[in-house]
C-alpha cells in the first residue's frame, strides 16, 4: 500500500512497474554508460541461512567448475558491448563466493585481460571460510576491499541464523584479515535479530571497531515472506524491535560510531575519514554477471535467470542468460537515481542537472517540498543532505521496497527460471 501511494505520488504512475521476458532486441547495449561497474554473483553456500533471501544453492564441486566455464562465456558476449568502456569497479557478492576462489583466478584474468579494468576488486567473505591460505589467494587475484559477514557476535543468535561459526571464529577472522593490508576491510553488522537486546547490539558494534575496521555496514534484519525465517521467529516465541525502538537504534549506533572515530557514509555505512567505501548497490551504472545477477545500463533494469542450471545451459548455447527486464521510462530512470542517492544520504542536484539536464524540485517538487518542510533534508550548495529524521524515514521505505518489490521479483525468479511477464 505504502510503495503503490509512493509510486503514484512522487511518480505519477498508476500502472505497475512491467518486467518483460527478455528477447533479442529488447535492451539497447549502445546505450551504455561510459563508464560502469562490474558484479560478479556466486550463489553457491555450504549451508542456507534461513533469513538470506539471496540467489543460492548447495556448493557442488563440478557445478562450480561447470559455472566457472559460464562466467567467462557471459564475459565473452558482453566482450563487443563494453568496447571503450571503462569498468571502474570489480565487486564478487553471493551466496559465498570464496568457494570458488580458484576458479575466480581465470574469470577476473579474463576481465583484465579483456576489458579496460582500473578499479577496486571486492568480494564478501564468510567468517567460517576465513583463514590465510584464503586471503593469500585474495591478494594474489588483486582484491583490495573485504566484506566479512559477522553478523553478530552473540552465539546463540548466530546459531539461530544458521550461521555455521561461532563468535570465537568470527574474532579469529578479523584478527586475520588485519594483517593482510586490505584497502577496506567492512564488516557487516545486522540488528533487531531475535531475541536481540540493546546491549547486545552495542557490543557488537564496539566489539567490530575494536578490530580497528574500515568501514561498519550495520543495518536491520528484514524478514522477506518467501524466506523461512518469519516461520521460525514466530515457532520460537521470539520477539523483535518495533519501529520507534529501530529508530533508538539508530541513534545508538551514531552515537558508538562516533566515539569510535566514525562518521555515517551512507544510511547503513560508517567509516573514517578519507577511507575508501565498500559498496557494491550505489553505482550509477553497473553490468551483472552471473545466475540472479542484476544490471542497470541505460535506463534498462534487469535480471538473469536464477537457475544455475539453466544459465549454464543458456550460455552453452551462446545466449545470453537474461530472464526479465525493465525498460524504465526518463523520469523512472531519474527517481531510481534519487533513491539510492538517499541511501548515500546525500542527493547532489548539481549531478542530477549533468545527468538529465534538469531540475530535482521540479521533476519532483512535492518530494522535495516534503523533504525540506518535513525536516528530513537541508540544503546546501544545490546538495539536499538527509537530516536524522531523512534517514529514518529512509530506512523504513528501503524496508518496504525489500519487502514488496525485491521479494515479489526473487521469489518469482525463484520459482520461474524463464519469466515472461511480471508486473510489481
Amino acid at each position: 500500500m505504502i510503495t503503490g501511494i509512493m509510486r503514484k505520488a512522487i511518480l505519477g504512475k498508476k500502472d505497475k512497474f512491467l518486467f518483460e521476458g527478455y528477447r533479442e532486441g529488447l535492451v539497447e547495449f549502445d546505450g551504455i554508460e561510459s563508464e560502469v561497474g562490474l558484479y560478479i554473483h556466486i550463489p553457491f553456500c555450504r549451508r542456507i541461512c534461513p533469513f538470506c533471501p539471496y540467489n543460492k544453492t548447495i556448493y557442488d564441486r563440478n557445478t562450480a567448475g561447470e559455472y566457472r566455464q559460464a562466467l567467462v562465456r557471459e564475459l565473452n558476449l558482453y566482450k563487443p558491448k563494453l568496447q571503450n568502456k571503462k569498468i571502474t569497479s570489480l565487486y564478487i557478492g553471493g551466496g559465498t563466493p570464496t568457494l570458488m576462489a580458484e576458479e575466480m583466478k581465470e574469470v577476473l584474468g579474463f576481465v583484465k585481460n579483456n576489458f579496460d579494468f582500473k578499479g577496486d576488486i571486492g568480494i564478501e567473505v564468510h567468517p567460517a571460510e576465513a583463514n590465510s591460505k584464503l586471503f593469500d589467494s585474495l591478494k594474489e587475484m588483486g582484491v583490495n576491499l573485504i566484506s566479512l559477514g559477522v553478523q553478530t557476535f552473540n552465539d546463540k543468535i548466530l546459531d539461530f541464523l544458521g550461521r555455521g561459526y561461532n563468535s570465537g571464529e568470527a574474532e579469529k577472522a578479523l584478527s586475520i584479515i588485519k594483517n593482510y593490508g586490505f584497502k577496506c576491510v567492512d564488516v557487516d553488522i545486522m540488528t533487531n535479530l531475535p531475541g536481540q537486546t540493546m546491549e547486545d547490539v552495542e557490543y557488537d558494534i564496539s566489539r567490530a571497531y575494536s578490530y580497528d575496521i574500515d568501514q561498519l555496514s550495520v543495518y536491520p534484519l528484514i524478514v522477506f515472506p518467501m524466506t523461512k525465517m518469519g516461520a521460525a521467529i514466530r515457532e520460537n516465541g521470539l520477539s523483535r524491535f518495533n519501529c520507534l525502538q529501530e529508530k533508538k537504534i539508530l541513534g545508538l549506533i551514531d552515537e558508538v560510531s562516533r566515539k569510535n572515530g566514525y562518521k555515517r557514509s551512507s544510511v547503513w555505512t560508517y567509516g573514517k575519514d578519507g577511507g575508501v567505501r565498500y559498496t557494491s548497490v550505489t553505482r550509477e551504472s553497473f553490468v551483472g554477471i552471473g545466475a540472479g545477477a542484476s544490471s542497470l545500463i541505460d535506463g534498462y533494469f534487469y535480471l538473469n535467470t536464477f537457475s544455475v542450471g539453466e544459465y549454464i545451459k543458456a550460455l552453452g548455447k551462446g545466449k545470453l542468460p537474461i530472464n526479465v527486464v525493465n525498460r524504465m521510462s526518463k523520469r523512472e530512470k531519474m527517481i531510481f537515481w534519487v533513491f539510492w542517492r538517499c541511501y548515500d544520504g546525500v542527493i547532489d542536484g548539481n549531478r542530477f542537472a549533468q545527468l538529465y539536464n534538469a531540475s530535482l524540485e521540479k521533476e519532483f517538487p512535492f518530494l522535495f517540498i516534503m523533504l525540506k518542510v518535513l525536516g528530513m533534508a537541508k540544503v546546501h550548495n544545490g546538495r539536499f543532505e538527509l537530516t536524522e529524521r531523512g534517514r529514518y524515514a529512509y530506512h523504513l521505505v528501503e524496508k518496504q521496497y525489500s519487502v514488496c518489490y525485491l521479494n515479489d521479483l526473487w521469489h518469482a525468479s525463484m520459482k520461474q527460471p524463464w519469466i515472461k511477464e511480471i508486473r510489481l
